[in-house]
Order: structure tokens, then C-alpha cells, then sequence
């Protein structure tokens, strides 16, 4: 996979993604697509009409694009302050080596995001842990399970550099798969990969000595460690592991069992996205 095109969705209050996408661009010499979606205030109307009278919806609306306004500038602000500090071309055509973009839409992010995400090779979004809005966590589920592409997460803050100790949180599924292959540009420059399987008896390490073979073909070296999660489960117990070994980031599918149960009864992939405190590389 070659990584050229990264998309960026830019808040107005957390600039942890620009950070980490900017990092990735000009470590790969891509171009950073950075995106503001504004909400429409009237997708709401439906929701909040009823009993209000036309000049109370009016006030309403008024104020909602005040402040889908201000949170804009205030995202621009943010982008504007990266470029600079970082001296980074930006440039609205293709061109070679790294540069920038600000695009800004009007209308749900979720659906936005998803789409101008086809077209980019990888997107970086950022975590705002368990604190995350909802709206938040429907954009970055439609970035993972209705754009087709791999996923970024970046911790709180950001970071500049990572990659350099690479963990694998490996079960055999299609979307690890998925996830190991997004992740070669940074497995083929790593110091150090560790294979992370849990579970009892042969079959994980089976698993994580036929992702090894697979590695070795590659050219890589990876050491395998077998995990025996506790009473915290196994998302715990992965990020557990992955910071005893120093690791910078963590490779992983996302929803490997239904979103929906997940939903309702937690799971690893809710947990890690809420709790890293690493980049979290994954795909559906």
C-alpha cells in the first residue's frame, strides 16, 4: 500500500489528528486533505419542531449557525497555526512531495466523511476518549465501516513520531488481515514487531505463527506473545502488553464480531478506540 492521499477530519477544539496526519505526510511525502464538515442546523428541524412556534425555530436556527460559524473559524484557526509552524506547502492540485489542503463542507460529517474518504488511502481521526460526542463516534464509524479504507486514531494531543515499535493484535479475521496489510509502509520501516494473540490451547499460536511466516516473506521479523487476559478482558490486556513493550502504535480489525452487540455489551474494538493512548491503526 502506498500512502499518498491522507484525509483529515478537523474539529474545532482537538488538533491531536492534524498533528499525527501532518507527521504521516511528511513522512510518506502525501498530500494532508483537510476537511471541516459545518453542521446544517436543518437536519434538526424535524426533531424540534413540533409545538414551537416559527419565531422560536427561527432563534433557533440562528443561533445553531452562529455557532457551526465560530466552531469553523475556529478549525480553520487551527489549521492555519499547523501550516505555519510547520512551514507546509499548501496546495490544492496534485503535485509531488508534501503538502496541504482545507476543504470545508456543510451538512452530517458521518455521511461526508465517508464519502471524500473513498478517495484518500488511509484517514486519520482523533480520539477524544471516553469524553468523545456522539457525533464523534458516528463519523469515525462511518470512516471505518462505509469508506472502504484504513483508519488512524490518534491519541489525545497527538503525537509526531510513531511506528517505530509496531504491536499486531492478531485473531486471524478478515479485518485484521485487512489491517496488517494497510499497516506494511510502517511494518517494512519498524524497528521492532510483536504479534499479540490471546486465548488458550493452539489455535492462537498457530495464528500468530503463520502471520510470522507470512511476515518473513516479507522480510520482517516478529516475535509472537500469547496473552491470557483477565477479569479487565482482552482490550485491557492488549493495551497492557503494548505499553509494557514500548510500543508506538497498535495494528488491529475493527468489529471483528457484530458492531451492533458491541454496541450493547461493549468489546475490544470500543475499548481500545476510547482508551489508547497510542495510534491506533485499523480496518474493517
Amino acid at each position: 500500500m502506498t500512502i499518498k492521499v491522507i484525509l483529515v477530519p478537523v474539529t474545532a477544539t482537538e488538533s491531536g489528528a492534524l498533528k499525527c496526519a501532518f507527521a504521516l505526510g511528511r513522512r510518506f511525502d502525501a498530500h494532508v486533505m483537510a476537511l471541516h464538515v459545518r453542521a446544517d442546523p436543518r437536519n434538526a428541524m424535524p426533531y424540534m419542531g413540533e409545538g414551537m412556534s416559527g419565531i422560536v425555530l427561527q432563534e433557533i436556527l440562528a443561533a445553531a449557525e452562529r455557532d457551526a460559524v465560530t466552531r469553523a473559524r475556529n478549525a480553520r484557526a487551527l489549521f492555519d497555526a499547523a501550516v505555519a509552524d510547520g512551514k507546509i506547502r499548501v496546495r490544492e492540485h496534485p503535485a509531488p512531495g508534501f503538502s496541504t489542503s482545507w476543504h470545508e463542507e456543510v451538512g452530517r460529517e458521518d455521511e461526508i466523511v465517508a464519502k471524500l474518504a473513498r478517495l484518500s488511502d488511509i484517514i486519520v481521526v482523533g480520539s477524544q476518549g471516553s469524553q468523545a460526542s456522539a457525533a464523534v463516534g458516528l463519523m469515525m464509524e462511518a470512516a471505518l465501516l462505509l469508506s472502504g479504507r484504513p483508519v488512524l486514531v490518534a491519541p489525545p494531543g497527538g503525537v509526531e513520531t510513531f511506528g517505530g515499535k509496531v504491536a499486531i493484535a492478531w485473531n486471524g479475521s478478515a479485518e485484521a488481515s485487512r489491517a496488517v496489510a494497510a499497516a506494511m509502509p510502517f511494518l517494512e520501516a519498524a524497528e521492532s514487531i510483536f504479534i499479540l494473540v490471546a486465548g488458550e490451547g493452539d489455535e492462537p499460536s498457530n495464528a500468530a505463527a503463520a502471520l510470522q511466516q507470512y511476515l518473513t516473506w516479507h522480510g520482517l521479523s516478529a516475535e509472537a506473545i500469547l496473552l491470557h487476559p483477565g477479569p479487565e478482558g482482552i482490550g485491557s490486556a492488549l493495551l497492557t502488553e503494548a505499553k509494557s513493550r514500548s510500543a508506538d502504535l497498535l495494528v488491529m480489525g475493527a468489529y471483528t464480531h457484530n458492531r451492533f452487540r458491541q454496541m450493547i455489551f461493549g468489546g475490544v474494538t470500543r475499548h481500545i478506540l476510547t482508551e489508547a493512548g497510542l495510534p491506533v491503526l485499523t480496518a474493517h
